[in-house]
């Protein structure tokens, strides 16, 4: 892997974590993540069926995402490369915060962008 000038950061031993349940166009979904020392540390996203390709693929996404941000990478990264994405399934999500999304990439963008700005205060 390429060195992109960014300090490792190691893995925390204790974090504080925010789980956000959410249904997106009639799939069930969970995003939970987790931070350390007012710093996004860990992502992980559950959609669909244990198993399934769906599955396998946002299983994979929060591991590249977490792996990202413990080699210094910035959640505003993540959040500019996933926003406005369009796939199935999109629509209405039953979150608050988030009341619609284009798909599960522009979803988890917008809820990165939330736990960051709380994070660092100021809020999205």
């Amino acid at each position: 892997m390429a060195d992109l000038g960014r300090t490792r950061i190691p893995a925390p031993r204790r974090t504080v974590g925010t789980t956000t349940e959410f249904v997106l166009d009639g799939v069930p979904g969970r995003l939970v993540t987790a931070a350390a020392a007012d710093r996004l540390a860990h992502v992980e996203l559950r959609v669909g069926k244990h198993g399934s390709t769906l599955a396998g693929l946002t299983d994979a996404l929060s591991a590249a995402i977490t792996a990202g941000l413990h080699a210094g990478a910035p959640v505003s990264e993540f959040v500019a490369e996933l926003r406005h994405t369009r796939y199935a399934p999109a629509g209405r999500t039953g979150d608050t915060e988030v009341p619609e999304a284009t798909s599960l990439g522009d979803y988890l963008a917008r809820r990165l962008a939330c736990a960051d700005g709380d994070l660092r205060g100021r809020g999205v």
